[in-house]
């Protein structure tokens, strides 16, 4: 019995692919399409999950159970997308079950007297039974998750001659064709504007990627760099704690079963040293295994393509930027506005901002494009610079509760943070524009209302009843609220710096004052990110801005201590801090030489303002007495009007854009995404329009040129 016939040079994407790869070993490829046709009978796509994936492993159990120990800590989405190879001696049959493939694929002539022990290949990476693996090919091979790799005895066994490559890979008679992973097919949509009416297939036709091949310069080069070389157990396990705890929550881009399900000698490189920096950067010091060696051996692993696959290149990048070594000062290849938009650019090749339909990880997949976007959001925000993406061309669904496997805490958490990101990212991006703004500024605050109003109970930071008393304290619930009150001060910021300051500013940066000193108190600063400093640096600002006047200066000077404290000591982890602070303390050094104009002007906080406020209690805000007790007595918190405010008209729907945005027409697919988005999960089409250039200036210029022109007003 023979393999079929092939016409031309290129392999059917339905056809096992027969290579002889010896005098007595045939060699079988089977990808994604035809391996429905070959492990169960009548089925045409692989895309059931768990049930082909055990089928799969039910066949290898009846060739060899060697073989399946290989697959068997892989999730479904792997041994569902890796393309196989199948390494089997001509005289397979006696062991070698027919029921596991149809007729014709698979051959028993020639003899051989003993039996050989078969050979699984997974996306380039062979490991053949009873040999030694040759030291060059165990150093490739260790570099990508892609490969299968396995700690010792496997990893010391020997590769036959014919597979002696970088990679233990393909030989190089094997036919190019057929090595492509799922995860390296790039998203094109250019058919969007050249579809005719014959359909085409964009990918048709097209030679499939050559597996990438490290020379034995590079392996020599990441040899002297010692990539392979891990923390010790004990130090990996904190490190990953760290990761999980304090980092995940924030950038979900990590699948857990890469890290849980395999050893470290099957996990990634690339993945590992990432996570470790990541893990490093929110833990203390630990000396022999500083965050920058860390990173220098992830950077390395990255620009050498050592990880094959680009869902994993981009979450181990996305990581990367938890590094970020220089103030925004400086112009750098290291800093997380560098990382994302390396990030933002893979993430548009895989069709990150498309929809996944049907795809196994739609849920990972819906993850690292909101967290991309909220890192955009936010860098804009802190470094006053165009975004990279444009979410009018994206149509990726917001967060539920089914992209975190069910638990709802985690996707409520992060919604609620790309939401206010998102809103943050469209303010201060309004502000760059130059244009616009006032027009922006209700619909903004709709937004920003609607959030405060539909975060989940336990996000909230003060309890429901007379006097907005604190809940107990929650270590996120702070972080997003330091978010929010940022949007409120900078929403609030007068048009004309001379103006007197603004009331609703100086509330929410006095908020932010004790948020910090809680922070501060519990030594959390070290758990917080670099876009902390920015927070600072606005609340800073709008405190300085009450300097002049005389009944203010001291509740601002108390404030002011505790932000430029919280600076000193995040810039011992993150140099953005050390502009952030030398930036305010020059700014008040010029404060304090200007005459002081007496008693503060009347205060002005309008009911509708008044109303961001009216979830929060006293305890956190030192000048609430001060300015509460000279309100008129008539500013009642009367109830916003939701309506405008589009509670009522949908409290998770994105928001009635000024723009002309295309909207979903379909009703009733509207609705059925309404009710599956999270509480918090206001994700609205944001201002993302190109660009103008501006200045080359380190953060936002309208943040820090109103003293230049006579005045600071808030």
């Amino acid at each position: 019995m023979s393999l079929p016939k092939r016409s031309g040079s290129r392999a059917s994407s339905d056809e096992a692919v027969r290579q002889s790869v010896g005098d007595d070993l045939f060699m079988l490829t089977l990808s994604e399409n035809n391996k429905a046709a070959i492990f169960e009978h009548g089925l045409t796509k692989i895309i059931k999950g768990e049930t082909e994936a055990s089928q799969i492993l039910r066949n290898l159990e009846q060739w060899d159970p060697d073989t399946r120990s290989l697959f068997e800590p892989r999730s479904a989405s792997t041994i569902l997308s890796t393309p196989f190879r199948l390494l089997f001696p001509l005289d397979a049959g006696p062991w070698f079950h027919e029921d596991g493939f149809k007729d014709g694929y698979y051959v028993r002539n020639g003899s051989s007297s003993e039996r050989r022990s078969s050979v699984l290949v997974s996306n380039g990476a062979a490991v053949l039974a009873d040999q030694e693996l040759k030291s060059e090919v165990d150093f490739g091979r260790r570099l990508s998750s892609t490969a299968s790799l396995q700690e010792p005895p496997l990893l010391e066994r020997q590769l036959d001659s014919t597979l002696n490559s970088t990679y233990g890979s393909i030989p190089p008679s094997m036919p190019e064709a057929n090595y492509r992973p799922r995860n390296s097919v790039s998203y094109l949509g250019r058919l969007e504007y050249l579809r005719g009416d014959v359909p085409v297939d964009d990918d048709s036709e097209l030679p499939s990627k050559v597996p990438h091949r490290l020379s034995a310069t590079d392996l020599e080069i990441l040899r002297v760099q010692q990539v392979t070389e891990l923390p010790p157990r004990a130090i990996r396990e904190s490190l990953l704690d760290a990761f999980w705890t304090r980092c995940y929550i924030w950038t979900p881009v990590v699948d857990r079963s890469w890290i849980d399900q395999r050893s470290p000698g099957t996990t990634s490189l690339l993945l590992q040293h990432a996570i470790f920096l990541a893990g490093s950067r929110v833990s203390a010091a630990i000396p022999s295994y500083p965050s920058e060696d860390f990173y220098k051996k992830a950077r390395l692993l990255f620009w050498m393509g050592a990880e094959d696959d680009p869902i994993i290149n981009i979450a181990s990048a996305c990581l990367l930027q938890w590094w970020n070594p220089e103030g925004p000062e400086r112009v750098s290849l290291d800093t997380s506005s560098f990382w994302v938009r390396v990030c933002i650019g893979l993430a548009y090749q895989v069709g990150l901002h498309r929809e996944p339909n049907g795809k196994p990880d739609a849920g990972l997949r819906r993850r690292i494009w909101w967290s991309l976007v909220t890192r955009d959001c936010l860098i804009n925000a802190g470094h006053g610079r165009p975004r990279a993406v444009d979410l009018k061309l994206a149509d990726v669904s917001p967060i539920s509760a089914v992209d975190f496997d069910g638990e709802s805490a985690s996707a409520d958490l992060f919604a609620s943070y790309v939401g206010i990101s998102c809103i943050l990212g469209d303010l201060t991006q309004s502000y760059l524009r130059k244009q616009g703004l006032q027009e922006q500024k209700r619909s903004l605050e709709d937004r920003l209302f609607r959030w405060i109003k539909t975060l989940p109970d336990h996000l909230q930071l003060c309890r429901a009843v007379e006097g907005r008393p604190l809940k107990s304290y929650n270590f996120e619930a702070r972080q997003l609220h330091v978010q929010y009150f940022t949007v409120l001060i900078i929403l609030n910021r007068p048009l004309d710096p001379k103006l007197s300051p603004s009331t609703a500013s100086l509330l929410a940066s006095s908020y932010i004052a004790g948020i910090f000193e809680d922070f501060m108190a519990r030594d959390e600063l070290r758990y917080l990110g670099p876009i902390f400093t920015f927070y600072c640096l606005t609340a800073g600002m709008a405190q300085l801005s009450c300097y002049r006047y005389s009944e203010m200066v001291s509740l601002a000077e108390q404030n002011l201590d505790v932000l430029a404290r919280a600076l000193e000591e995040l810039s011992k982890r993150w140099p953005t801090a050390v502009g952030s602070l030398k930036h305010l303390m020059d700014i008040r050094e010029k404060a304090t030489q200007r005459p002081h104009f007496g008693p503060f002007p009347d205060i002005s906080l309008p009911c509708t303002t008044a109303q961001f406020f009216s979830d929060f209690g006293p305890d956190l805000c030192r000048m609430w007495h001060l300015i509460h007790q000279r309100l008129p007595q008539a500013a009642n918190f009367a109830p916003r009007d939701l309506e405008m405010a589009g509670i009522l008209h949908g409290l998770r729907t994105p928001n009635n854009h000024h723009l002309d945005l295309e909207v979903p027409t379909d009703v009733a697919a509207q609705r059925l995404m309404n009710s599956q988005m999270p509480t918090g999960a206001s994700l609205e089409p944001t201002l993302l329009q190109p660009q103008e250039w501006f200045g080359p200036y380190a953060m936002g210029n309208w943040l820090m040129t109103d003293w230049d022109q006579g005045g600071l007003g808030w």
